[in-house]
Parts: structure tokens; C-alpha cells; sequence
């Protein structure tokens, strides 16, 4: 990420990050769904925090990068070269646990979490992944890839439990735009699943 610098006047220039990811967005069923099993955990463990609004419900694959002011466009230029040639068929989803990851004090994600209904979904982000480093772009993600879906930042890390399966078969993926803190997304470009 770019260093943030001071005007002449001493003004401290835009802190507002850019963060650019790809990801798979949920449809409204799945996001209504889990967001009823973000009501029950919340009812059951008295969870407190932000829940995520339904419309941004979405799986990252790739955090792309996050940039201060504003997105370098040969990044996004680059992305675009590198996904453009792939030709991927659609797959089914489905996440069959809640639970959490460890997160800063009082802001621990509450997500769900998938054992082989999301092995498809793991093996297509590999294949994505490798596309993108045969292209150049760098990106802040590792290979090793845990597939969730982030439902609210908690007060607290709830117990992992069973649910019933939640799943959908998306239709595309997405590179997106979002404005840190400000919950609004901008979809920059779209690739179609094939099937």
C-alpha cells in the first residue's frame, strides 16, 4: 500500500483505502438464509457487532490489494488480461458450519465455514489463483484458501456449530471495488460460470 503523505500545508492527504478483491457474491435466497443463521448464533450466544448487510454477502477468493486514495488501474488492467482467457463451468456451494476467526478486540468474524460442499469452490479459486500469478499481478492472498462467508464482526468468537447446508450454484464471479468502511461496492468487471 501506498505511503499516506501531508499536503504543503500540512493536511493530511485521503486515509480512505481502495480495496480490490474477486469474489462470488451471494443470491438473495443463500443471503437470507444466512443471515437467519446469523440471527439464531446471535440469539444463542448473545453475540453483539456489525452484521454484514444481505446485498454484500459474498466469498472473497482473492484480496487483491488495498491502496490509499485511490486504485492503480494497470492493476485492474492486469487482472482483466489475466482472467479473460479462462473458461470456467459452474459448481455448486454449500457451507454447513458457523463459526469464527480470531480478529481484533471485539471485532471477531462470524462466518460460515464448509467441509466438500465447498471443494469446487476451493479448486476453482486455485485454478484463478494460479492465473494471476502466471500474469504478473500480485496480490495480498496466499494460496492456502479457507472458504467462508464473513456473516458480522462479533464482541466474541461463538462456538463452531452444524447447520443446515446453505448452498447455491453461482452464475459468475466478480472483480470488485469496495470503499473500506463505507460498505459500498463498485463491480468493476464480471466472468460468467459456464452450465
Amino acid at each position: 500500500m501506498p505511503v499516506l503523505s501531508g499536503d504543503l500545508f500540512g493536511e493530511p492527504a485521503s486515509t480512505q483505502i481502495e480495496r480490490l478483491f474477486l469474489g462470488v457474491m451471494l443470491p438473495p435466497d443463500a443471503a437470507a438464509g444466512a443471515s437467519k443463521v446469523l440471527d439464531e448464533t446471535r440469539a444463542d450466544h448473545g453475540l453483539k457487532g456489525s452484521p454484514i448487510r444481505q446485498d454484500r454477502l459474498h466469498v472473497t477468493l482473492i484480496h487483491v490489494g488495498d491502496y490509499a486514495g485511490s486504485l492503480p488501474q494497470t492493476v485492474v488492467a492486469d487482472i482483466r488480461t489475466a482472467v479473460e482467457g479462462l473458461s470456467e463451468a459452474a459448481f455448486d456451494v454449500a457451507f454447513d458450519r458457523v463459526g469464527s476467526f480470531a480478529g481484533a478486540p471485539g471485532r471477531h468474524p462470524c462466518v460460515l465455514l464448509g467441509g466438500d460442499g465447498v471443494e469446487l469452490l476451493r479448486a476453482f479459486r486455485g485454478r484463478l489463483f494460479r492465473a494471476l500469478l502466471r500474469a504478473g499481478v500480485r496480490t495480498l492472498s496466499r494460496e492456502a484458501f479457507t472458504p467462508h462467508v464473513t456473516l458480522a464482526y462479533g464482541d466474541r468468537r461463538p462456538p463452531e456449530r452444524a447447520i443446515d447446508p446453505l448452498g447455491w450454484r453461482p452464475a459468475e464471479f466478480l472483480l470488485v471495488h469496495s470503499e473500506v468502511g463505507r460498505s459500498t461496492y463498485h463491480m468493476l468487471a464480471r466472468w460468467p460460470l459456464h452450465g
